[in-house]
């Protein structure tokens, strides 16, 4: 991967391609505890990972696939036509065929953190996915580090689903998708989140140690409530491909800001962000800019971005960039260094502590910095969320995927949409083609982020607000991704204004 290498030419010549940039959907061989594993990517020809074009300029790919099986990509968080974004059977007739191609060529409307990733089944869970970072002048004159958790099973996609929805087939959106192989394996109930919280309430944050201490044995006390927040045991935690025990290590220069762009491109995990011994600003949410918010820990849901600004200390140094797993011990990361040659080149991929079930203390102290756009129609639309884990279905409005009535909207409407989670486990939700404020919390009027993807916690409330300009059937579901292909997906039906 040459991420660094393409941010700096960007950054030394500001310039621009006047041709597509091809980005390749391929496989890869990487490293994990030990053995030679196949992952997905997506990469440029020169190796590149993803894609930065530059803020006002046009977002213009030709995408190839060169796996083995049918892919469809995703460009998740962007404003784009509802033809372009990269859902089979929904936006575009098919997926992309091994070996075949298409292009996607559209004005960009936005800068900030984005990615691309599968919409394919369950493939996602193959780690088919990149940063997709739209570069504005300022960026151009300052680092910029993508970082971004993955999960890692050695069990295939198909046998996870199994041993979740035995005897059952996937519902996933992808109209050609395989039925998923069955599996005797009893599904792992969940125990309510409320009951989770309190147990867990003598390790707060602030008490967590996650540098690069030794950790406690994972099977220990707390080894059987961990599952509870986490429907998959992973085998591995990784950040941009790498396992902790060879983690990417950048090189950063002392006493200069350094933009982290963290993406959570995991398909069933979130994460508590770490900075360590770093002090950061985090100054933007899903690619929207938000009122500045110090720390060193920020929350991270599936499908979420977080932008934050960091100093380098003038002494220099080597720094971990953490991702710990909510409800886990496990972790992941990266090293920032000053050195030539780091005083360590790993990291522990254990914990002290089990990190809490994440929260809405963030959501809360969240503020956009631009207001929403105002119109004089407005249409309510509310999203019951529902879910058995003993037969593992996940609904909205008591439907299952692809049994759907769509929610309905016409451009120019003032949308209106609140989540109401009557189930035990948490949601991040995703709403394709749109950027929408977060209004409510349990009934509490907040001058919220601006957001492409809201977690919504258990037995709670969110509502959203956003104009219905961009017409089109723009899907909505929970990025879990097995909620996903249980059946946790509807779509929004914008119809054009006459």
């Amino acid at each position: 991967m040459k991420l660094n290498l393409i941010l700096s030419l960007l950054i030394l010549t500001g310039s621009s391609f006047a041709l597509p940039t091809v980005l390749e959907v391929k496989s890869q061989t990487i490293q994990v505890n030990g053995k030679s594993v196949q992952l997905g990517t997506i990469v440029q020809p020169d190796g590149t990972w993803g894609y930065y074009p530059q803020a006002g300029g046009d977002f213009d790919v030709i995408l190839k696939n060169d796996l083995a099986e049918s892919t469809v990509i995703h460009w998740h968080g962007l404003i784009l036509p509802n033809q372009l974004d990269g859902v089979a059977g929904l936006t575009q007739a098919q997926p992309i065929a091994p070996g075949q191609q298409q292009h996607y060529k559209f004005k960009l409307q936005q800068t900030g953190s984005y990615w691309m990733h599968s919409h394919q089944g369950l493939q996602l869970q193959t780690v088919v996915e990149a940063p997709l970072i739209i570069l504005d002048k300022a960026d151009l004159k300052q680092q910029q580090v993508v970082v971004m958790f993955q999960d890692f099973s050695f069990k295939t996609p198909e046998q996870i689903m199994g041993e979740l929805k035995p005897n059952a087939s996937s519902t996933m959106h992808s109209m050609d998708a395989a039925p998923v192989a069955a599996n005797a394996s009893a599904p792992k109930m969940a125990l309510d989140h409320a009951q989770m919280m309190a147990k867990m309430g003598a390790e707060s944050m602030a008490d967590m140690d996650m540098d690069m201490s030794d950790s406690a044995d994972e099977h220990g006390a707390h080894a059987g409530m961990a599952m509870d927040l986490n429907d998959v045991e992973y085998d591995a935690y990784l950040t941009n491909y790498h396992s902790p025990d060879q983690p990417q290590i950048t090189q950063v220069v002392a006493g200069k800001t350094v933009r982290l762009r963290f993406i959570n491109g995991a398909s069933g995990s979130n994460f508590w962000i770490n900075l360590g011994k770093l002090n950061g600003q985090l100054v933007a949410v899903d690619g929207q800019a938000i009122k500045p918010l110090s720390g060193k820990r920020f929350e991270l849901a599936l499908g979420q971005r977080a932008d934050v600004l960091v100093k380098i200390p003038a002494a220099g140094g080597t720094f971990p960039l953490l991702g710990q797993v909510e409800g886990l011990k496990a972790q992941t990361g990266m090293l920032l260094t000053t050195q030539a040659k780091p005083a360590f080149k790993s990291i522990e991929s254990q914990a002290a502590v089990v990190a809490p079930a994440l929260d809405y203390a963030d959501e809360l102290k969240l503020h956009s910095i631009e207001a929403l756009a105002s119109a004089k129609d407005k249409v309510n639309l509310k999203l019951k969320i529902t879910g058995d884990m003993q037969n593992y279905v996940w609904q909205i409005n008591d439907q299952t995927w692809p049994n759907v009535t769509p929610l309905h909207a016409k451009q120019g409407q003032l949308v209106s949409m609140t989540f109401d989670n009557q189930s035990m486990m948490a949601h991040p939700m995703h709403l394709h083609g749109y950027e929408f404020k977060v209004i409510s919390i349990n009934g509490k009027r907040i001058n919220g982020a601006m957001r492409d993807t809201i977690l919504v916690l258990p037995n709670s409330q969110v509502t959203v607000e956003f104009v219905a300009s961009n017409p089109g059937k723009w899907m909505l579901h929970c990025h879990m991704l097995y909620h996903m292909g249980a059946g946790m997906m509807t779509y929004l039906d914008v119809t054009p204004s006459k």
